[in-house]
């Protein structure tokens, strides 16, 4: 009996010791390696303190990220526009306020600052206005604090400064990469948002002489280009004020960018020479008029996308030919009258 029991102890712990093998060797599941990774970020952003954090993403918002991505690979038809928002004009103020955090709330610099400050959001280096997303343009985010003289410490991968120093009342623009496009298997004539570059407008200052430029804002920084499919999920769960017309924000920044609520005017579009617009055009007028140009070709083309048969046109001309040469009237009809003047309801039947 004493072998017996030993053999069952050792075969039950044989199989136990297979199981665990066997679950090790399981390959983990896209929501086990999403819960991990913010594991990870919850530890490393305990470590330090920039003030309000950026909400996390939820492991079901990251899964329905993939989901709700405009795909261009069915288009057949692109075109890339490059624009400049100006923070100061119009509808573009909703991603400049406000200044500074107020609870959970904060504007479309200060979210780009955090997330990258965290390790959650990689941004490629402006390369003259040229947007690759290659890996030997990618820049860190200590050089970016170190250009803008911020002080900092570095825990792990996520960076420690003053929250206050964020120069988010120095961004007051954004350069933009939009696409049209049209897609042939569904039919739909969209506006994608491709990617996104932070303007800061620095004073600069010596002996208490400001050194800025014309525009009286300062000296015109590009600061690096983000693809906007990576700060999507952020953008589609920060609320903005849209209008200050309606206090209630019903919209996101992600809302502001699909729905087109912005002004911008365009400085460029995807060319062989990859030339600016004021480098083609090099007055005031002309460059003016090509900006016009461009526009109105962007909203024609849906018009010229449905095409009518030649056989259709001469079916309908004919028939409107054949209606005008009819001089034919077709008599009057008298209006039959009615038999009896008098009408009597159920109840007078009876």
């Amino acid at each position: 009996m004493n072998k017996i029991y030993k053999i069952l102890a050792i075969v039950i712990c044989g199989l136990s010791f297979i199981s665990v093998l066997h679950a090790q060797e399981q390959p983990e599941s896209l929501r086990d390696r999403i819960a991990k990774r913010q594991q990870q970020q919850q530890g490393n952003t305990q470590q330090n303190n920039n003030g309000p954090k950026v909400p996390q993403l939820s492991v079901r918002a990251e899964m329905m990220n993939d989901t709700q991505t405009q795909d261009l690979s069915n288009a057949t038809w692109i075109r890339e526009v490059y624009r400049f928002l100006d923070l100061t004009k119009g509808k573009n103020a909703a991603l400049y306020y406000p200044v500074q955090p107020i609870g959970n709330q904060m504007n479309f610099y200060t979210m780009i600052f955090k997330l990258m400050g965290d390790g959650n959001l990689v941004a490629y280096d402006w390369n003259n206005g040229t947007d690759l997303f290659v890996d030997n343009l990618k820049i860190n985010f200590g050089d970016v604090l170190e250009r803008l003289e911020i002080p900092y410490q570095k825990n792990g991968n996520a960076y420690s400064y003053d929250e206050f120093s964020i120069p988010s009342n120095e961004a007051l623009g954004y350069y933009i990469k939009e696409a049209w496009y049209f897609d042939q298997s569904n039919s739909v004539l969209g506006v994608k948002t491709v990617a996104i570059c932070p303007v800061l407008f620095r004073q600069q200052y010596v002996d208490g002489i400001d050194f800025g430029t014309s525009t009286n804002q300062g000296l015109k920084e590009p600061q690096f280009w983000i693809p906007y499919e990576n700060i999507r999920p952020y953008a589609s769960r920060m609320p903005i004020m849209a209008s200050d017309k309606n206090n209630v924000m019903n919209k996101t920044i992600d809302d502001y960018f699909r729905m087109r609520l912005y002004e911008g005017e365009i400085y460029k579009t995807t060319n062989m020479e990859n030339k600016f617009l004021n480098q083609i055009y090099t007055t005031p007028e002309s460059l003016k008029e090509a900006q016009n140009k461009i526009e109105g070709e962007l909203k024609e083309f849906d018009k010229e996308l449905w095409i009518v048969n030649d056989s259709i046109n001469q079916v309908q001309s004919g028939n409107t030919k054949s209606t005008k040469k009819s001089n034919y009237k077709a008599p009057k009809t008298k209006k039959a009258k009615s038999t009896s003047a008098i009408s009597y309801s159920a109840r007078d039947r009876r």
